[in-house]
């Protein structure tokens, strides 16, 4: 009898345990930090999965390359290739910045004779800006801005925020339209783009805010068109209507005149 009942009690908990569910091990989402000397992944919770709405929203908000997908897992590209092997030497780090060649030329040019071009109130100003990205013109620079944010080097940090500049205002210029139509960000026009006015401007302590005064379109719709493109973000409206509405702000970029300097 008693090898009768023990007998019934394997069989219920073999049972039990095979009705029992593991529970899966999430996939984890990496961040290989930017200018790391190890190339270590540092692990983060993951994001719910979204829908396909969703990822063509964040592909028109955050631009096109902000995370790519490495091995499955999401990761934000260092956008100083080699830079774990250049020990932080300014001229070789830009050298191999992934980044137009007249861009990589106004950054040699500026820091040339310098070693440091922002001070920390600057660099305050021009976050506050990215973050909220208040003229919705980073565009499909988004992955320079996932890169300054997990950076904490120099003088890395400090050409980030370089090449930043130059590409936000770029983009504020002269518009993000064709970005906005093919997810794509090589539509880059920068013959009235002062570059090395405006870096020299910074290494002069210039406030942040006032170099984007000559570049920010006139018309009141502007600032009408990017409130209304955010409340309607907010309000999570269709995908189409929210590309149509950012492609109204572009047109309003490219058709404002040019700053009234040149340099």
């Amino acid at each position: 009898m008693k090898h009768y009942t023990l007998f019934i009690l394997m069989i219920l908990i073999l049972i039990v345990s095979g009705c029992t569910k593991q529970p899966t091990k999430k996939k984890p989402l990496c961040i290989i930090h930017p200018t790391s000397k190890d190339g270590n992944i540092k692990e983060i919770e993951t994001t719910p999965e979204v829908s396909k709405e969703d990822e063509e929203l964040k592909v028109i908000d955050d631009g096109a390359g902000g995370s790519n997908k490495v091995e499955d897992e999401y990761c934000i590209v260092d956008v100083f290739t080699d830079s774990m092997f250049l020990n932080g030497d300014r001229i070789k780090l830009i050298k191999n910045l992934d980044a137009l060649s007249w861009e990589r030329k106004v950054l040699l040019e500026a820091y040339k004779n310098h070693t440091e071009l922002w001070n920390r109130q600057q660099k305050k100003e021009f976050q506050k800006i990215l973050e909220d990205d208040k003229y919705l013109s980073l565009c499909g620079d988004r992955r320079y801005y996932d890169n300054l944010l997990f950076t904490t080097e120099e003088p890395q940090l400090d050409i980030l925020h370089s090449i930043l500049l130059l590409k936000y205002i770029n983009n504020l210029s002269h518009g993000c339209k064709k970005w906005v139509l093919e997810k794509s960000s090589n539509e880059n026009s920068h013959k009235d783009i002062p570059s090395l006015y405006l870096l020299d401007m910074i290494e002069k302590d210039a406030l942040v805010e006032r170099l984007f005064i000559p570049f920010v379109p006139k018309q009141k719709s502007f600032q009408i068109s990017i409130r209304e493109y955010k409340k309607m973000k907010d309000k999570d409206v269709q995908s189409e209507k929210l590309k149509d509405k950012r492609l109204e702000i572009e047109q309003i970029k490219e058709r404002d005149d040019y700053p009234s300097y040149r340099k």
